[in-house]
C-alpha cells in the first residue's frame, strides 16, 4: 500500500486541503503535504504515530525532500486512556455526539479509485476531507485530556494548550520537594501548573 490521497488543514480555520495522485500526481502531493509541515508548530492525527508520519516520512525520502517532523499530538494515545468500548474514530465521533465519518464502502471503493472511476475518486476525497474535520472537532472536545500537549501559550498567565489567559487558582499540587501551584483554564477546562515553592 502506497499514499494515494491526504487531507489537511489548519486549525480553526474553514479550508480543508485535499492532495491526490488523481488531482495532483504523487510527486506534487507529497511535497504539497510536506510544505504544510514545514509550516506548522505541530501536526494532530489519529493514530497518526504509527501510522500517517511513518508513511509520510518514506515517502520524503523516495523523493529526496529533507525531513518534516513537527511536534506530533496523536488524539488516538488520549481516546485510549478514557476507558471507551472502541477506540476507532467512527466511535468516538458519534459517541461525543460530534459527528460521524463517511461510509467509504469497502474494498470497491479503493478498486474503484485505482481503475479511476470518477464517482469513486470523487467519494474517496469526501471521506478524506470528512475524516480531517471529524478530528479537528474531537482533538477540540478532547484537548484538556491530551496531557503531552506542546505549549502554544505565551507564558506565564497562559494555558499551555489553548493560550487563553483565562485561568483560576485551584490548590496546589505537591512533590516530595515542591508544592505547585494549579490553574484551570476556563476556556478549554485544561489543567496548568504554575509558581512553585520549595517544602
Amino acid at each position: 500500500g502506497g499514499i494515494i490521497c491526504v487531507g489537511a488543514k489548519w486549525l480553526g480555520e474553514k479550508k480543508t486541503y485535499f492532495f491526490s495522485t488523481w488531482q495532483d500526481g504523487y510527486e506534487k502531493m507529497i511535497t504539497e503535504v510536506a510544505s504544510m509541515m514545514d509550516e506548522a508548530d505541530a501536526i494532530i492525527t489519529y493514530n497518526g504515530n504509527r501510522f500517517d508520519i511513518p508513511k509520510l516520512r518514506g515517502a520524503f525520502a523516495e523523493l529526496k525532500l529533507t525531513p518534516h517532523m513537527p511536534t506530533s499530538i496523536d488524539v488516538y494515545r488520549t481516546v485510549k486512556t478514557l476507558g471507551l468500548i472502541s477506540n476507532k474514530l467512527e466511535f468516538v465521533g458519534p459517541y461525543y455526539k460530534i459527528g460521524q465519518k463517511v461510509k467509504a464502502g469497502g474494498m470497491d471503493l479503493w478498486v474503484g479509485v485505482m481503475d479511476g472511476d470518477a464517482a469513486c475518486e470523487k467519494r474517496m476525497q469526501k471521506y478524506c476531507v470528512q475524516d480531517v474535520n471529524l478530528l479537528e472537532e474531537v482533538y477540540e472536545r478532547l484537548l484538556p485530556y491530551i496531557n503531552n500537549h506542546p505549549n502554544i501559550g505565551g507564558g506565564a498567565g497562559t494555558c499551555s494548550r489553548c493560550g487563553s489567559t483565562d485561568l483560576v487558582r485551584r490548590g496546589w499540587r505537591y512533590t516530595k520537594l515542591l508544592r505547585i501551584r494549579r490553574y484551570k483554564c476556563k476556556h478549554c477546562g485544561g489543567w496548568e501548573d504554575g509558581e512553585r515553592e520549595k517544602l
